[in-house]
């Protein structure tokens, strides 16, 4: 029986370095975990096609590129018409100023991250996701302080990480 990847201690710790910084050369890596260079190299190979890494991307500041206004927007179809939600999910994607779409539980069907420049530009996004699916209505929730966001949820089991990671 193969193990899964994710149930291997050293694959946790190189996931949670990697979260913390993406670009770590693979020298770094082995280093900071004690092992060869071509061990890492093949394990993140190998988490990469398993899907555990997904890609690797910069996180941009919405306030450095002046876009400091975030907004949680939960959408609610007028109608139960999954044709009409599958083509308005893809025209969402399309817009650059929502960061996030999730199809949730409850009332609401959807809810999307939106950042603009201000709250009027949020209105204007508003109106936007609006007019992209007309048998839709919103219900918007304004951030008013973001005090973290994660990278991703920890490789670790609840119960802690065992042994801890270097910075």
């Amino acid at each position: 029986m193969v193990k899964p990847l994710m149930d291997d201690d050293l694959n946790r710790r190189l996931v949670a370095l990697l979260q913390l910084e993406g670009r770590m050369s693979h020298a770094e890596l082995a280093e900071r975990l004690g092992v060869s260079r071509p061990t890492i190299i093949d394990r993140v190979k190998r988490l990469e096609a398993d899907g555990v890494l997904s890609g690797y991307t910069a996180r941009v500041s919405p306030a450095a590129v002046n876009k400091p206004t975030v907004a949680f927007v939960a959408v609610r179809y007028k109608d139960n018409n999954e044709a009409i939600e599958q083509r308005f999910i893809k025209a969402l994607e399309d817009e650059p100023d929502i960061l996030e779409a999730h199809t949730i539980a409850g009332e609401d069907a959807l809810l999307l991250k939106v950042v603009a420049d201000t709250p009027a530009g949020i209105a204007e996004r508003l109106r936007r996701i609006r007019a992209l699916g007309p048998m839709v209505t919103t219900r918007t929730t304004m951030v008013l302080e973001t005090h973290w966001e994660k990278a991703g949820p920890s490789p670790f089991p609840v119960e802690g990480p065992g042994k801890k990671v270097r910075k």
